[in-house]
């Protein structure tokens, strides 16, 4: 609609540790249903920026607007409340649980009013992530490392995001995984969910990124 703020818009924004710059200025947005893409090397902060978004890594200067809100000081709990999540660098799974238990990590983590019934919510994940709903009650150790990432992105979603944020979710993965997580991913932004993806490497994805950096 004609005058709507972007989902995410980033001002000048720098993150540094002690002396040493981690993120030089950046400046872009992220409209809704809009995909950024950020490439780039080891050390290049593609991590870094990805943290500050959601709020894990504090920032030295530059402002952060979701929906045209300032939520740069806004503590990490509270933008997953407002609907940023991430998915961090090696996947972010709890070892140890159930796969239904990760689950439903993703789901108490949704603000309140807009967390719908966990059954309905449940139901629509495994849906979308068959397997998923086959193996409900196994460690979610027994999953591939592929299974793993898309168990991350199911988790995710059950935080209902607006904005979805993910490090390197091809890092370790076969290339048939990496082809099936993007195909989900591709699903998910045509669907109308914004993301901010990190990649060392341009990997094929469905659409082609509104913007790159």
């Amino acid at each position: 609609m004609e005058g709507e703020h972007p989902v995410l818009t980033v001002e000048g924004l720098a993150v540094a540790y002690g002396a040493v710059e981690a993120l030089q200025p950046i400046s872009f947005s992220v409209a809704r249903g809009g995909f950024l893409l950020v490439l780039g090397p080891n050390g290049a902060g593609k991590s870094t920026l990805v943290r500050a978004l959601a709020g894990a890594t504090r920032v030295r200067a530059g402002r952060i607007l979701l929906d045209g809100r300032d939520v740069t000081g806004v503590p990490a709990y509270r933008r997953v409340r407002s609907g940023i999540t991430l998915v961090p660098e090696g996947r972010g799974t709890l070892p140890g649980l159930s796969i239904l238990d990760n689950l439903e990590l993703g789901w108490h983590s949704a603000p309140p009013h807009r967390r719908r019934p966990k059954e309905e919510r449940l139901e629509e994940i495994t849906e979308l992530f068959p397997f998923l709903g086959e193996r409900l009650h196994q460690d979610c150790r027994t999953l591939s490392g592929g299974e793993m990432q898309m168990l991350a992105i199911a988790r995710s979603l059950l935080s209902e995001p607006r904005l979805l944020l993910l490090d390197e979710p091809s890092l370790g993965l076969a290339p048939q995984a990496v082809g099936r997580v993007y195909r989900t991913l591709a699903q998910l932004n045509e669907a109308g969910l914004a993301m901010v993806l990190v990649e060392q490497k341009v990997v094929q994805f469905r659409r082609t990124p509104d913007t790159s950096v």
